[in-house]
């Protein structure tokens, strides 16, 4: 199984441009999807204010985009791992790409209402459909967006 890690910290970046880039040069691992870590890292090592994370400030949304295109490794963890992702003020929208992802899971991980924090593609070309629902999540915040 792949080990999860932080490819970079927003703390590592002061201008949109230099995230945009660093996000440009991510590449697909090809492993399995495990997203019980993967959130726990979210949580426990992201959303944290030596990492950049501005905790205090009501106006900075907390929130985790995760793209999958297949099920988790461990349906039970990933569920429990959302919850405490949750519950920690950390929102998720949640992307499926591809037809072998599990809908369920991908619902019940998802902030609720998962009907506009849920997002499905046929496959990977098909993310320009969705992204401007997601910015508008991020920039907005997902609080303020899901109360429009």
């Amino acid at each position: 199984m792949h080990v999860i890690q932080v490819e970079f910290y927003l703390s590592n970046y002061t201008r949109s441009v230099d995230v945009t880039m660093a996000l440009g040069k991510l590449s697909y691992g090809g492993y399995e999807a495990n997203l019980a870590s993967a959130l726990r890292l979210v949580y426990s090592r992201v959303f944290t204010t030596s990492d950049g994370a501005r905790l205090d400030d009501p106006e900075v949304a907390r929130l985790a985009v995760v793209f999958t295109e297949s099920p988790s490794v461990n349906l039970t963890a990933t569920l429990a791992e959302a919850t405490a992702t949750r519950k920690a003020g950390i929102g998720i929208v949640t992307v499926g790409i591809g037809t072998a992802v599990d809908s369920y899971e991908l619902s019940a991980v998802a902030s609720y209402p998962y009907e506009r924090t849920m997002f499905l593609v046929d496959r990977l070309a098909g993310l320009s459909a969705v992204s401007d629902p997601i910015k508008r999540i991020i920039c907005r915040g997902i609080y303020s967006y899901l109360s429009e």
